[in-house]
């Protein structure tokens, strides 16, 4: 699809150079594992993009998605004492960022929507970068289950955005990365909504999105 771009490479002086090919000068932003199966993930991803094409997006802007590379999932694994049938069980890192970035571009299309990965266990590196070249473009980061509440894990390099959001998951369910995730008071900055309560422009719920968007 002509509005799905993949920078496959890590390397964020590439990433960087492929962005400004593209014409990117403000991005929303999301990141994660998305290693869960694609009917958890597809519907807190579009409901979470839905919020912010109609509350906060200019026109003109894009949909970013940052992923956790191969690399970077083998460090998570670890982290996480994953067993052989998890690690087995792992897709690659492209199969994963598709799940999501593929029905994303498919809802929005008239919105360029960007995939990018990371080796690191969280996208702090990448986004301080990007944010030292272009700190206008770093209009707003979500996240799922982050930042909900004084005692949830931290939404990382959060520090960088103008707007930071968090929405809580469906009855509460912990994140991928919630038990080797620091926990920050972020209370002072992070807006929390939960979506799952909320109404959209078109009179439905935010979360989950009718059948014919996933």
């Amino acid at each position: 699809m002509n509005n799905l771009l993949i920078i496959e490479s890590t390397d964020i002086e590439l990433i960087k150079a492929r962005l400004n090919d593209a014409g990117v000068e403000r991005g929303h932003f999301t990141n994660g594992t998305y290693s869960y199966a694609a009917d958890l993930i597809v519907p807190t991803t579009l409901s979470g993009f839905t919020y912010l094409d109609e509350k906060v997006a200019g026109e003109e802007d894009v949909f970013i998605i940052a992923v956790n590379s191969d690399l970077s999932m083998q460090g998570i694994l670890d982290d996480k004492n994953a067993s052989v049938e998890e690690r087995a069980a792992l897709e690659g890192q492209t199969v994963r960022a598709e799940k999501v970035a593929k029905p994303l571009a498919e809802k929005f299309p008239n919105r360029q929507v960007v995939v990018m990965f990371y080796d690191e266990s969280t996208p702090t590196a990448l986004y301080d970068s990007l944010a030292q070249d272009n700190p206008a473009g770093m209009v707003s980061l979500h996240k799922w289950g982050y930042g909900t509440d004084p005692k949830a894990p931290k939404i990382e390099g959060a520090h960088n955005f103008s707007m930071v959001f968090g929405f809580p998951l469906p009855n509460d369910t912990k994140p991928v990365c919630h038990d080797i995730t620091a926990h920050e008071d972020q209370s002072s900055f992070v807006k929390v909504v939960r979506l799952t309560e909320e109404t959209s422009n078109a009179g439905i719920g935010y979360f989950p999105p009718p059948k014919n968007d996933m």
